[in-house]
């Protein structure tokens, strides 16, 4: 297998924010629900809904807070992506053998509804199991040549795979 495109992809601060400022208003919002001061509901209602919202804020900001990895992938001139979680230690490349790249790597699928922007890259990837898995990378997850040159490896691999399926019709 060559590689054609290899990066590490560190989370984005700009998304852990985005989180964080969506779980700020979310239990704005539930205190002031909570409070009050929006709409007139009865208070078991009220207090429900306030909650709720309390939850899902701090559902989301551990759940995204939780799933900060730094992943290491490949993509293949053949189309083939093999994904790896590398820890904490994101540096390893500084070291001479390179240990991240000889862990275990799940291969998996690119799918067809992946979102491909210029500014955004929301990939769903099949692994061998089945589960799904969304990876989201923005630019200020790799660097900007990284960033394009993952750009275009996608694109690639979902315009050909679009043209495999029109010829199995």
């Amino acid at each position: 297998m060559t590689v054609a495109v290899s990066a590490v992809v560190k989370p984005s601060r700009l998304l852990f924010l985005l989180v964080c400022s969506m779980s700020a208003v979310t239990i704005l919002v539930g205190v002031l629900i909570g409070a009050g001061k929006v709409g007139e509901l009865p208070v078991a209602p009220r207090y429900s809904i306030a909650i709720f919202c309390l939850f899902l804020a701090f559902f989301g900001l551990c759940h995204t807070a939780r799933h900060r990895k730094h992943l290491h992938i490949d993509i293949s001139g053949t189309g083939l992506i093999r994904l790896a979680e590398i820890g904490d230690n994101y540096h390893s490349c500084k070291h001479a053998k390179w240990p991240h790249l000889y862990q275990d790597r799940e291969i998996v699928i690119l799918l067809d509804d992946s979102t491909m922007w210029s500014w955004l890259l929301l990939l769903r990837l099949k692994t061998q199991d089945g589960k799904i898995r969304v990876l989201p990378i923005l630019p200020d997850s790799v660097s900007r040549d990284s960033f394009r040159a993952l750009a275009v490896a996608c694109r690639w691999i979902a315009a050909r795979n679009n043209s495999l399926e029109q010829e199995c019709r």
